[in-house]
């Protein structure tokens, strides 16, 4: 097996030896297998196996104001010597005929964990071997398609199930002396299925993700889901337009989450594109809502003890009690907006670095998503999002939507081709209830979320 974390370390010792004032370097492997079945046949069987090195070196430049830096990155998969060599030669004449930019941060000085951090993180996160083989795999394909076809006459045919699983290995060096690695497993099981004939048809999947194929629910349980959802949706119309509290279950809730963690990412504040830029500290959803960024939970699949700059992750409240506590930054964006950089930088082989969360939680409420149905009487339960119509300046939202109409607190029929509208702002804070319903879905847990007062726009 290839020494990842020996080979980034190695890469910045180059790069310096070649003149870089400092650097840096991602090495990532990363191996996956698929397999796709439909009525009972396999259609397709994948293996990936995929390697790359990153590099990224800083140069000193002397202009009129004064010494300043110039980077450029660049990637192989070559991890030979001579392929090193080429690598380190290729970055290093990029940076130097790069424009120097002012405001870049060096990877020199960040809160890196120290070695007690590491090697407690590596003894609490062994990464269990991933116990499923390509015939598992197939077997749990096959088992939730024909779960879902069996569960009802009403289940005309299938558009398949997918199962798979892999493991990824990431290992990051810097100028300052830091260098760690860490790997993950993860698997996934989905089925499609559709319900009906003719013009009557619908369609609708279940899926699963977690960090093992031993710890995905069953497939017999997801397939039946998968009909079970489908079959409802028959006979789907459109409704009368107005304004009316909307529910989201869990699976679609996750977009809100999206949307915030856009909307509070400290570049696009800084570019002046974020329609929340201005509300630090400031309260901007209800008391009850609480969103948490937790880089070590159990059951979450975005664990990571560093960042992409290796700056140390630390678990955030980014909503605290309805508090927006802050944005999220890199090491640049922490510098421009005068705060503590908070360990949400990521990068891939090449390029800038981005930023993003580990795994999001937003806290679960007291209440079933039965009981706020039957509180909000009249409204719609939101099953599924179309399009994605959302002005991240202004924060005006657009979406076409599926799902059921609610009437004295009980859902009464499907509903399609609709449009629900807002503004993201006023929806945050419009928030009326948040359900019991706790849901995990790769990285990001959800529960069932109410607001009040949005626009549906329907065809009656």
């Amino acid at each position: 097996m290839i020494d990842l974390a020996s080979i980034s370390a190695q890469l910045v010792d180059m790069a310096g030896k070649a003149g870089a004032h400092s650097a840096d370097a991602l090495s990532i492997a990363d191996t996956s297998d698929s397999i796709r079945v439909r009525h009972g046949k396999t259609e397709s069987v994948e293996h990936e196996d995929s390697r790359g090195i990153g590099l990224r070196a800083f140069v000193e430049k002397q202009g009129e104001n004064g010494t300043t830096l110039a980077f450029s990155s660049a990637s192989s998969s070559d991890v030979s010597e001579s392929g090193l060599n080429r690598l380190v030669e290729q970055v290093m004449a990029m940076a130097q005929i790069s424009e120097a930019d002012p405001d870049a941060v060096p990877p020199l000085g960040a809160e890196h964990p120290d070695a007690q951090q590491l090697a407690d993180w590596q003894k609490h996160h062994t990464c269990a071997d991933a116990a499923w083989q390509i015939d598992a795999a197939r077997d749990a394909a096959l088992a939730c398609e024909a779960a879902a076809l069996e569960s009802s006459p009403l289940i005309s045919n299938s558009e398949g199930a997918e199962s798979g699983f892999g493991r990824v290995r990431v290992a990051y060096a810097s100028s300052d002396g830091f260098a760690a690695s860490y790997e993950k497993t993860s698997a996934a099981l989905s089925v499609s299925v559709i319900a009906g004939k003719d013009d009557g048809m619908q369609r609708d999947y279940a899926w699963d993700r977690q960090s093992t194929g031993m710890a995905l629910r069953q497939p017999d349980d997801l397939g039946r889901e998968a009909a079970q959802r489908t079959i409802k949706r028959l006979g789907a119309s459109s409704m009368a337009s107005g304004s009316m509290p909307v529910v989201f279950e869990p699976r679609v809730a996750t977009s809100l989450i999206g949307h915030l963690t856009s909307a509070i990412n400290g570049r696009a504040v800084l570019q002046q594109r974020s329609f929340l830029g201005e509300s630090a500290d400031k309260v901007i959803f209800p008391d009850f809502v609480t969103i948490t960024d937790d880089p070590d939970h159990p059951q979450g699949l975005g664990n990571r003890l560093f960042d992409g700059e290796g700056t140390r992750c630390r678990q955030l409240q980014l909503i605290d009690q309805g508090r927006l506590t802050g944005f999220l930054t890199d090491r640049y964006a922490a510098g421009r907006l005068n705060t503590v950089p908070g360990g949400h930088a990521r990068r891939g082989l090449t390029g800038d670095i981005g930023i993003g969360c580990s795994n999001l939680i937003w806290q679960a409420g007291n209440m079933s998503q039965e009981a706020i149905l039957q509180d909000i009487g009249n409204g719609l339960l939101i099953c599924e999002l179309i399009g994605f119509g959302v002005n991240g300046v202004t924060g005006d939202y657009s979406r076409g939507a599926s799902g059921f109409l609610i009437e004295n607190g009980k859902i009464t029929r499907p509903v399609q081709e609709i449009t629900i509208a807002g503004n993201l702002k006023d929806m945050f804070s419009s928030i009326r209830h948040v359900g019991s319903d706790l849901t995990w879905m790769g990285s990001m847990a959800v529960p069932s979320i109410a607001i009040d007062g949005l626009t549906v726009a329907g065809q009656e």
